[in-house]
Order: structure tokens, then C-alpha cells, then sequence
């Protein structure tokens, strides 16, 4: 609680006075290390030691959470919105229904986070660690998730069209009805469970489908495998093929 409340401290002679911050809130916030529904607009918590802490429904858009520690904290239909978490720990963090909306979250550290209808529409997630994160039908519309780790994370009716997926490992993960529409796969591990997917537009250059599960992904085109690779266990929807990654692209 020391650490907590030395942080915190620090944040309320940093906060500038344009700042929507509520001076009692963040003195609650210090007190008893939770704050429930409270207004934090553009705090400046940078490093926070938040561990755990009860910040169901409050407000931190705009808000500096870099590097802070908020693993296994509960941020549950908050406002995140263009709120900066780059390098955060948000282990085992309930962001369920939470906005992220623009939020910054390159290099952060979401391993078994909640975020079960979250909107991390046009969040940058570049390089995040996001392994076996839960996140049946939230919104990553034109996520930025180039480098992620999502190795056996739930990905299960997201919408993720227009995502930025370079490089991706998505091994073992469950893409169940996912939208990828437009999505750029290239480079990425796509070693998935992805039935029913929505592929039409999405690119696939130097994507490694071994193993994947595709049987009834829709607006898949022999021209996207082309440019892609698997093996003998790949599942793809009837008429369509694609060459063994052993085999190098023509």
C-alpha cells in the first residue's frame, strides 16, 4: 500500500490544473488503493503500483498508465479511451466492456486479461503480450497488432477487419466466426481454430497455416493461399489448397 500511495502522490503534484482529475478521487484512490466510478480524466499515473485495484466504471481516458502495474486489477466498463498503458502490467486484468478506443498499448503485458466486448478499436497493441487473453466479441478494428503475441487467446466473434496483424503469432488460438476482413495477416502464425472465419480482402503473405482450422471460412480465395503456406492438416474450404511451408513461393 506504501508503494500505492507514494505513486499516487506523486501523480497529484504532476496533474496539471487543465486536467479533469478529481482531487478526492485521487485521495481515494490513495487511501484505499480502489476507486470505484471515479473521475480520472488525464491522470498522470505513469509506474502506479495498482495491483489489484477496484476501478470498476471510472474514468481514465486520456490517462497516463505507462508502465503502471495494474496486473489482476478490475477496470470493467471503464473509460480507457486514448488512455496511454504502453509497457503496462495488466496480467489477469478484468477490462470487460471497458472503452480503449485509440488507447496506447504497444509493448504492454495482457497475459489472461479480460476483455470479453471491450473496444480496442484502433488501439496500438504493437509487440503486446496478450497469450490466452479472453476476447469473444470485443472490437479491434484497426488494432495495431503488429508483433502481438496472442498465442491461445479466445478471439471468437471479434471484429477484427482492417487490423494491422504483421508478424502476429496466433498459435492456438480460437478465431470461431472472427471478422478479418481487409486484415493484414503477412508474416503472421496462424496455427488457429478459425471455422467460419471472414477472410475476404484480408492478406495473407507468408502466413504459416500449419495446422489451422479454416473449414467454412468465408471469402477465403485460392489467391490469398498462394501466398501463403500450411501442411497435409490445414482444413480450408472445399476446392481450395495451398502449397507445404517447406516449399518456397514461387
Amino acid at each position: 500500500m506504501r508503494v500505492v500511495m507514494l505513486a499516487i502522490a506523486s501523480t497529484i503534484w504532476l496533474t496539471g490544473p487543465s486536467a479533469a482529475v478529481d482531487t478526492a478521487d485521487l485521495a481515494r484512490l490513495e487511501a484505499e488503493g480502489a476507486c470505484v466510478r471515479c473521475e480520472l480524466t488525464g491522470a498522470r499515473l505513469s509506474g502506479a503500483a495498482l495491483g489489484r485495484a477496484d476501478l470498476t466504471g471510472s474514468d481514465l481516458s486520456r490517462a497516463d498508465l505507462s508502465r503502471a502495474d495494474l496486473g489482476g486489477a478490475i477496470l470493467a466498463i471503464g473509460n480507457l479511451s486514448k488512455a496511454d498503458l504502453s509497457g503496462a502490467d495488466l496480467d489477469g486484468a478484468d477490462l470487460s466492456d471497458a472503452n480503449l478506443a485509440g488507447a496506447e498499448l504497444s509493448r504492454a503485458s495482457l497475459v489472461r486479461a479480460r476483455l470479453l466486448r471491450a473496444d480496442l478499436a484502433g488501439a496500438h497493441l504493437m509487440g503486446a503480450d496478450l497469450r490466452q487473453a479472453i476476447l469473444p466479441y470485443a472490437s479491434l478494428a484497426g488494432a495495431r497488432l503488429a508483433g502481438a503475441d496472442l498465442g491461445r487467446a479466445i478471439l471468437s466473434n471479434v471484429n477484427l477487419s482492417q487490423a494491422d496483424l504483421t508478424g502476429a503469432d496466433l498459435s492456438g488460438a480460437q478465431l470461431i466466426g472472427t471478422d478479418l476482413t481487409g486484415s493484414d495477416l503477412s508474416g503472421a502464425v496462424l496455427r488457429a481454430f478459425m471455422p467460419r472465419a471472414e477472410m475476404a480482402g484480408a492478406r495473407l503473405d507468408g502466413a504459416d497455416l500449419t495446422d489451422a482450422f479454416m473449414t467454412g471460412a468465408m471469402g477465403l480465395t485460392q489467391a490469398q493461399l498462394d501466398r501463403a503456406c500450411g501442411d497435409a492438416r490445414t482444413k480450408l474450404p472445399p476446392g481450395l489448397s495451398i502449397r507445404p511451408c517447406s516449399r518456397p513461393l514461387d
